[in-house]
């Protein structure tokens, strides 16, 4: 089993249900008519569900709050990332939440993929060159401000990794050396992302449902000599017959067995100081939710 017990002492549980890293009203699918950027705001509400599902937890929980401000003035595009200011400022906070609380270790609830930045650079600023990141995500999330895609979580792991928008990483207490950075799962070889990840030396290893990938992972953690681990888990990595409630496509992506493998073959090579689940986009709830309005109930 993992080394990192979510209910254990020195564990922050980080609740931040940021959305607006997932630029256009309908980055996630399809609503009714007449109910602008609800398919982007199902990310705020799967934290909360994430938190209800999840074992009891006896450590302390941080909320980041995150504006529901779907006005043009509030996700407007500036210097290349939609809602920069919102996403900043949150950011900011986020930070802030995990600062305060100075823990050993975090696991965050989001929210799309850059929740992940905060509490990551944090644990980089604790634990230095001794920090390992695995992005366990369908796609590379290495785009920067001016490409086609502008919402920051297509940036997020660029950021986390010293590149992008200047002011971002200024307020960023760390970031990762690329060297330090491991991509599992990676589906969509066609984003523009790929381009800097390759140039920035970010290794992949992709999952072929065998215990060699396993394997692999564990050959470049060797090789990076950190004992601490970051793992931030996109849940549209997932195959759909395991898990549909994310943004993933098809039963190409990786089966819920063989992610828990990876955990726990990683939970023996190191301590997983770092884990956050991002992308849960409860749709169906929401189409719900908008039926209850419309009934007398």
């Amino acid at each position: 089993m993992t080394s990192m017990h979510p209910s254990g002492p020195g564990n922050l549980r980080l609740i931040f249900p940021q959305w607006q890293g997932a630029a256009g009203a309908g980055a996630v699918g399809s609503l009714p008519a007449g109910q602008p950027h609800q398919t982007q705001l199902s990310y705020h509400l799967g934290p909360a569900l994430l938190e209800l599902l999840s074992p009891e937890h006896d450590g302390p929980t941080g909320y980041v709050t995150v504006s529901t401000d779907t006005s043009d003035e509030a996700v407007e595009t500036v210097n290349g990332i939609y809602a920069r200011a919102a996403v900043l400022r949150q950011l900011r906070d986020g930070l802030r939440v995990v600062s305060e609380h100075a823990p050993a270790s975090v696991v965050t609830f989001g929210g799309e993929c850059s929740v992940s930045v905060a509490p990551f650079s944090y644990l980089a600023s604790r634990y230095g060159a001794d920090l390992a990141v695995l992005w366990v995500d369908a796609h590379p999330d290495t785009g920067m401000p001016g490409d086609s895609y502008t919402g920051f979580r297509s940036m997020s792991l660029a950021t986390l990794a010293g590149e992008g928008d200047p002011e971002f990483l200024a307020a960023l207490p760390a970031v990762v050396p690329p060297s330090n950075i491991l991509h599992v799962g990676l589906q969509d070889w066609q984003d523009p992302g790929i381009a800097n990840k390759q140039r920035m030396g970010i290794a992949s290893v992709g999952i072929t449902d065998t215990p060699e990938d396993t394997r692999k992972i564990l050959d470049w953690l060797a090789l990076t000599g950190a004992a601490k681990l970051a793992v931030h888990v996109d849940l549209d990595v997932l195959d759909r017959r395991d898990f549909s409630g994310a943004t993933g496509g098809g039963t190409r992506g990786m089966r819920v067995p063989d992610l828990l493998r990876i955990i726990d073959a990683l939970g023996d090579a190191g301590e997983i100081v770092g884990l956050s689940l991002a992308q849960h986009a409860p749709l169906e709830l929401l189409r719900l939710g908008g039926l209850l309005r419309e009934l007398p109930v």
